[in-house]
């Protein structure tokens, strides 16, 4: 008598096991809007500024260039964190930028890190803000006259926008 108990009892902890991961990808989801506040990935001087509305002097490449993104002036090895709640869309090697994490932070906001080595992080991955995301690698070639530091572009819905605008004063 006492085996059919126990098989009824197995039941309902197989369905709170399937209910609990659609409640954690419930809670997941990013919701960076206007007005949210961006984190610093690391203290750093601002080395290029961002700028779409007029080209930049990049002293490697010596030449002037629309720039998508703000670089930031950090010491190789030093540790980056995310600078908002998201997932990982996407790690990637880019030559310009290096190694490059892209993070969804939701509404159509997307954060892409470059010039990063030791990415602990692999795609599907969510990150707090103030998490590790790697470590500043050595400059790419692009960025060998400005030094190390860490490449870092705020998009929405695929258009760069200035990430300082979201950025508390360092």
């Amino acid at each position: 008598a006492g085996e059919p108990s126990s098989v009824v009892q197995e039941d309902p902890v197989e369905e709170t096991v399937i209910a609990q991961p659609e409640t954690q990808n419930a809670v997941a989801e990013p919701s960076f809007g206007e007005g949210d506040v961006l984190q610093w990935p690391i203290v750093g001087e601002v080395l290029l500024d961002y700028s779409m509305d007029k080209a930049v002097y990049f002293a490697t490449m010596q030449q002037y260039r629309y720039n998508p993104s703000i670089v930031i002036a950090a010491t190789q090895g030093e540790t980056i964190t995310a600078a908002a709640d998201g997932i990982v869309k996407k790690v990637f090697y880019d030559p310009q930028t290096g190694n490059s994490i892209v993070f969804d932070l939701g509404n159509g906001y997307e954060l892409t890190y470059g010039q990063l080595t030791d990415i602990t992080l692999a795609e599907g991955d969510q990150v707090s803000a103030g998490d590790i995301v790697g470590k500043v690698a050595e400059p790419t070639i692009y960025y060998s006259v400005e030094g190390s530091n860490v490449y870092f572009k705020l998009t929405k819905d695929g258009e760069p926008i200035n990430p300082l605008n979201s950025m508390p004063n360092s």
